[in-house]
């Protein structure tokens, strides 16, 4: 193992990481010393983040002076672990602007937002906290899911209101008296970790050379990796010059159609990489505007479908677009869309304020199952409404697409619409054999003929995310949460997506976990956003092992 290109590699993304906290610490100056001060009663955060600045570049000059003799040797091995060092490492320093601010005090916590943050899964633990107003005293939130047997959360919020001084009224709680800079940040990190830091990193760096290619096979989800040009530094440069473009389009259109500019860049950040986090308590449902919510799931799906089709399309190749994926994709957002149009009909209109305003009429269940069934198999996490209170038939359509995910090279999570279709195909092939054993079967992703080893590579991807919800949902069980809540939260984590039932359901957050559960949740998280096999490789003693 070489160690000292690993050393040096992490140490120049920390430098890059460094820069990327310039953009919050900046907007957080403005607010504290040129902003009106009732343009932002919230706590700043400006030395906050020039602490975190000084320590990320601390950490990265580290780094660096250990590898600064490296002989520039990086293989697969070397790679996969640097990806792994970085997904791990990244999240703890991009979590410091949160304890230094004060906006979260736990550091588990602090490190699973971050984790959310980066891996684009978009769960949180910012909850208001509870106090009275007339002993000033916190007072503990109780929660409970019933059940055959009720199960009860007790939990401290997370998030101060903002009070007035003068007349003691309560102006701003939950996410909306976080500090912008902090909530800038936030969404920040999702726009960051959705097409990826590695890839990121290896579209400025050109001193990778070589290794950038092993970096960016370790770290993009999906089977088949595309490379669009010869040169991988380009193809990354391509990829997030589609991203940005992508992301500038859809914050015209959401400040055209009157989303304050603040929202829409956050909005954006958080739409194209298919995250979820929002700077409204009520996520994007507090617009109350149809067109924003249809801004939103288009380019939810555009975010979710692999960027090398628009590559593709852009240069004329519009063939691409009938693609196979692409085709199945669409085919089951129609369906389960559908599906959850007609079984919402008729039902009572839960709204994310915690109300019920009258039942679902045909236009609005369209356009909320559209909105949420699209934001659960993107892997975004969004919500317009109250869905743990749908027909459980919407719910588990809900379950089942989040484990489908979008296709692969996109930004969404969970498995990809490619793998399901080659295992289908693989055991639709293993059917026929029995009767037509003589038949030679070859099937094709694009112009690629799909080899054993690949199917082998989709059936160990398979069991390991299968393994891993059975296990997931079973500690979490054992640390006492309900099997809803257990289960509905470890397909939000492996998946990537934010989305959960139960005590975590859109009305709630993740505040209610546990130390155990946040360092497994944080886990899952990472291991879900590199698709498991780099980070289990690692695991694996003979990957230790020096060889000639």
């Amino acid at each position: 193992m070489y160690y000292k290109d690993i050393f040096k590699i992490v140490g120049i993304i920390f430098f890059f990481f460094a820069i990327s906290l310039i953009f919050p610490l900046l907007l957080s100056i403005y607010y504290q010393f040129y902003a009106e001060a009732k343009s932002h009663p919230q706590p700043h955060a400006t030395f906050a983040f020039l602490g975190s600045l000084a320590v990320c570049l601390a950490i990265g000059y580290i780094f660096y002076f250990i590898g600064r003799k490296s002989e520039g040797n990086l293989y697969r091995r070397e790679a996969i672990f640097t990806v792994v060092a970085v997904w791990v490492l990244i999240p703890a320093a991009a979590s410091l602007p949160y304890l230094l601010s004060g906006t979260l005090r736990d550091p588990l916590q602090a490190y699973f937002e971050s984790v959310s943050g980066f891996t684009t899964t978009g769960a949180t633990t910012f909850f208001p906290k509870k106090i009275n107003l007339a002993t000033g005293q916190e007072e503990l939130i109780e929660y409970t899911v019933k059940g055959v047997h009720d199960t009860t959360y007790r939990f401290y919020g997370t998030i101060d209101p903002v009070i007035e001084k003068e007349t003691g009224a309560v102006l701003f709680t939950g996410v909306e008296a976080v500090s912008k800079a902090i909530l800038f940040w936030r969404s920040f990190t999702q726009w960051l970790g959705g097409m990826g830091i590695i890839v990121l990193f290896v579209a400025v760096l050109p001193a990778l050379g070589f290794g950038g290619r092993q970096l960016i096979h370790a770290e993009m989800p999906g089977p088949v990796k595309d490379s669009l040009t010869p040169r991988i530094k380009e193809t990354a440069l391509n990829l997030w010059k589609i991203y940005t473009g992508f992301t500038l389009l859809e914050i015209f259109l959401l400040v055209y159609n009157k989303m304050p500019l603040f929202d829409a860049v956050n909005t954006a950040f958080s739409t194209l990489s298919t995250g979820g986090f929002s700077v409204r308590n009520e996520s994007i449902s507090s617009y109350n505007n149809h067109v924003i919510n249809w801004i939103v799931i288009l380019f939810m799906f555009i975010g979710s479908v692999n960027f090398s089709i628009y590559f593709y399309a852009l240069k004329g190749k519009f063939f691409r677009l009938f693609d196979r994926e692409l085709l199945i994709y669409a085919a089951l957002y129609v369906v389960s869309i559908g599906l959850g149009t007609w079984f919402l009909v008729g039902t009572p209109k839960a709204l994310l304020n915690g109300s019920i305003e009258g039942f679902y009429g045909l236009s609005d269940a369209l356009r909320d199952s559209a909105f949420q069934i699209i934001s659960a198999q993107t892997t975004t996490g969004f919500s317009t409404a109250n869905f743990n209170l749908w027909p459980y038939s919407v719910q588990v359509i809900m379950i089942i697409v989040m484990y489908f995910g979008g296709m692969a090279g996109s930004t969404a999570g969970g498995i990809k619409i490619v793998r399901l279709d080659m295992l289908f195909r693989a055991a639709q092939y293993k059917v026929e054999s029995l009767f037509r054993p003589e038949a030679v079967r070859i099937f094709r992703i694009g112009e690629t003929p799909v080899v054993d080893a690949a199917l082998v590579r989709v059936l160990t991807f398979f069991l390991v995310v299968v393994s891993f919800a059975s296990l997931g949902t079973l500690l979490l069980t054992f640390d006492g949460l309900d099997p809803e809540t257990a289960f509905s939260c470890v397909a939000c984590m492996i998946n990537n997506i934010g989305l959960a039932f139960r005590a975590a359901g859109p009305l709630e957050s993740f505040a209610f976990m546990s130390d155990f559960a946040l360092a497994l949740s944080s886990l899952l998280m990472i291991m879900g956003r590199l698709e498991f096999l780099a980070f289990l490789a690692v695991l694996v003693p003979a990957f230790w092992k020096q060889t000639i």
